[in-house]
């Protein structure tokens, strides 16, 4: 859980860095101090007004900016890692094997490309966007999304490098406790049920202290595919939900206690 947020904290101060310069200190205080206002918003929204209280707030609309960028990068993480375990997952918890498997590997290869390639190009995507659709909510959107413009390729080749490091620190930390749960099965059964997992968890709009309960039910499934009971699953889910949320989000609330908030508002 330390790596994890730690990687965070130093992928906050790459996201940053072309607006101003952070210790790895304050960036960890701004990760904190948002996970303990995201934990009670749906899809973790609460995230963006805990790193702008903590921040300069002559900086809003770059941490505002940031902080899209930075999900972006993990959710797209998070997708590439279930399409790329997908087989496994399908395998597992459908029963559906494909006989050209070469073609499977084509489509998916594709997808990810695809994916990378959106990232990539962002502000051309909302540019579009906005010229060709023109509707408020997308004019809206597309604002923000333009403002990444300033992002060069090399700062988005860390971005991304960082949110993929993360994604395989949790990938671990989930096999790690299944493992100390006593489950037997083999690294590749495991690894495409945890891929899918976070596949599905990506697309919960949930806060993060409700969400825990989609969560279980969807460990409950998927790992009862695997002949795994339900209390394994359910005290996996539960375990990993309290070490990389709650522990830190207890961390951010004392320093959203000790930031003042009057000062900030009245800048």
């Amino acid at each position: 859980m330390p790596i994890n947020w730690w990687l965070e904290a130093v992928k906050w101060q790459r996201l940053m860095s072309p607006h101003q310069s952070l210790t790895i200190g304050i960036s960890i205080k701004t990760v904190v101090a948002g996970i303990a206002a995201g934990i009670v918003t749906p899809a973790r929204i609460g995230e963006y007004a805990g790193r702008l209280i903590t921040s300069e707030p002559d900086k809003k609309t770059q941490v505002i900016s940031a902080t899209l960028l930075g999900s972006i990068a993990q959710n797209l993480c998070n997708i590439i890692g279930g399409l790329g375990f997908s087989y496994f997952f399908l395998k597992s918890v459908f029963h559906v094997t494909y006989d050209d498997s070469l073609s499977f590997i084509a489509i998916i290869t594709v997808q990810i490309i695809l994916l990378v390639l959106l990232f990539y190009n962002l502000p051309k995507v909302a540019h579009y966007i906005e010229n060709k659709i023109g509707l408020k909510y997308f004019s809206k959107y597309g604002s923000k999304l333009k403002s990444l413009d300033l992002y060069n390729n090399s700062l988005l080749n860390t971005v991304l490098a960082l949110s993929a490091i993360r994604y395989v620190v949790y990938f671990l930390q989930y096999i790690c406790i299944m493992k100390f749960l006593g489950v037997e099965n083999t690294i590749s059964e495991l690894g495409g049920n945890i891929a899918g997992i976070y596949l599905i968890q990506t697309g919960i709009p949930l806060p993060a202290f409700l969400s825990i309960f989609a969560r279980g039910e969807i460990a409950v499934i998927v790992w009862s595919a695997l002949g795994i009971h339900k209390v394994t699953a359910l005290a996996a889910t539960f375990g990993l939900w309290f070490i990389n949320l709650i522990i830190p989000a207890i961390a951010g609330i004392y320093v959203l206690y000790k930031t003042d908030l009057n000062s900030y508002l009245n800048k």
